[in-house]
């Protein structure tokens, strides 16, 4: 049985409005609405501002939201994070799509916190069939480039001649 406590929404927003992202006064309003749709009491609040970057962070007890917004992306990520059984964090994405305007959202959301004593961890890993195509088409690629340095080398050695 799981027992898990937490909660993270993890959305990223594609081909936002600029004007929506750039400012942060307006981020952060969003933000506290959002928190309030979902009964999130905010204790703090921090922003920050930079030529391309717009950093929006809110906390409160055992839970946050956070904002990183690139107007002239048009992208805004954004972390909702609650170690509260009771708070729903998807309850903020139709808030998030109006107040974007994106083109496209994409939602991860990640259970936080098992409290199973039975559980494990997962100490074994294995490589999966598309990583170690990968890494052939990689160790594939690296073999070329030294066949044609060599070929390359080989040719300036003899000065451009012909074949042999």
């Amino acid at each position: 049985m799981d027992n898990y406590i937490g909660k993270h929404l993890l959305v990223d927003c594609y081909g936002c409005r600029p004007s929506s992202i750039d400012s942060s006064p307006d981020l952060l309003a969003a933000m506290i609405d959002a928190a309030e749709k979902i009964g999130m009491t905010l204790k703090e609040n921090f922003c920050h501002e930079s030529e391309d970057e717009v950093i929006i962070a809110a906390y409160g007890d055992k839970s946050h939201i956070c904002v990183h917004a690139y107007p002239q992306l048009c992208y805004a990520a954004v972390d909702i994070y609650s170690f509260d059984a009771d708070l729903k964090p998807t309850r903020t994405m139709v808030m998030l799509r109006n107040y974007f305007h994106p083109e496209k959202i994409r939602a991860t959301s990640v259970k936080r916190g098992n409290i199973n004593p039975d559980m494990k961890p997962n100490i074994h890993s294995k490589s999966t069939t598309m990583h170690k195509f990968k890494n052939t088409g990689h160790q594939m690629s690296a073999a070329g480039k030294k066949v044609a340095s060599y070929i390359v080398h080989r040719n300036e050695k003899r000065g451009g001649l012909g074949p042999e």
